[in-house]
């Protein structure tokens, strides 16, 4: 039986849907495995520590010596296959699927969609729900892009004639047909309240049609709304390649009007449940499950055999 910690060094709502998604897996191996969920540097001694967050001892500036001390293997995670940034991990897991990884302790887990949560809702009406993300940028450089693109997407939706509720994400939390973009003053990278996850994936169950604003390295809001059924309308540089065929998605260029009476037609003609199955296909709970306990099993067999 292998004693498992799970931990976390802040509070940010990626990883807290993180962590909701790694302990359930983990109690659900209940003959393979404990979990316990801490938050902060371990108390007492495990056999694994999970690091739940992207490369949190580099980014937090953690002390290493009060995580080794206190376990025999860890687990770090983090968005791509080719990040330099190695510490003290055993295993490396990254979230984006690639061709090629920087070494071999880098293994590649598929992203989940908590099932029980994310599903497409009965709805009687044939009004267009969308869902715009809130402004954010990941570095100064970037800032540009986003206002020109979220400018963009409020433009054409005002241009256009579809009766659509519009769910925008904001400081103030989810505004229903707001048509003015909040863009915060320069140094602020993003403008969104938390929300939490039981109730914000009730506006993702809804949503026929999410619009991304910004540029995506981890995020899985274009995925948890393919699983409700709904589709992702991007430019292409959005969301990861290599992630794309995990939602369903359609393309439009920067110089191109998103049209609404176009997406409203495509949609007629889709089944929800097939929507949410090219989601589950890639993502679905089961996959990262299974390949969790896998790459926790290869972790202790190997230390057995050497």
């Amino acid at each position: 039986m292998i004693n498992i910690c799970l931990t976390k060094f802040t509070n940010d709502p990626w990883e807290k849907v993180i962590m909701k998604g790694f302990l359930k897996a983990l109690k659900q191996m209940e003959s393979f495995c404990t979990v316990e969920e801490i938050y902060g540097y371990p108390k007492k001694y495990y056999d694994l520590i999970i690091l739940v967050g992207i490369r949190p001892i580099v980014k937090r500036n953690l002390d290493k010596s009060k995580i080794t001390n206190f376990c025999k293997k860890i687990i770090d995670m983090g968005d791509f296959s080719m990040d330099p940034r190695r510490n003290c991990e055993d295993i490396y897991l990254y979230f984006n699927p690639s061709s090629k990884k920087l070494h071999d302790h880098y293994q590649y887990i598929p992203k989940f969609i908590l099932e029980e949560y994310l599903y497409p809702e009965t709805r009687k009406d044939n009004v267009l729900n969308v869902y715009v993300d809130h402004f954010a940028y990941s570095n100064p450089t970037l800032r540009q892009e986003s206002i020109d693109t979220i400018n963009k997407i409020f433009l054409d939706i005002k241009k256009s004639d579809v009766k659509m509720n519009v769910f925008y994400h904001t400081s103030k939390g989810i505004e229903i047909n707001r048509l003015e973009p909040e863009i915060p003053k320069i140094g602020v990278s993003q403008c969104a309240s938390y929300i939490p996850f039981e109730e914000i994936s009730y506006y993702y169950r809804i949503t026929d049609v999410f619009l991304p604003t910004h540029r995506e390295t981890q995020g899985m809001l274009a995925q948890e709304i393919g699983a409700c059924g709904g589709i992702t309308v991007l430019q292409e540089w959005m969301y990861p390649k290599t992630t794309h065929d995990q939602f369903a998605a359609m393309l439009y260029e920067k110089s191109q009007t998103i049209d609404f009476h176009f997406i409203k037609k495509v949609l007629s003609g889709l089944n929800k449940e097939e929507i949410r199955n090219i989601t589950l296909t890639k993502c679905g709970f089961l996959n990262f499950k299974n390949r969790l306990k896998e790459i926790i099993e290869m972790l202790f067999i190997k230390d057995k055999i050497s």
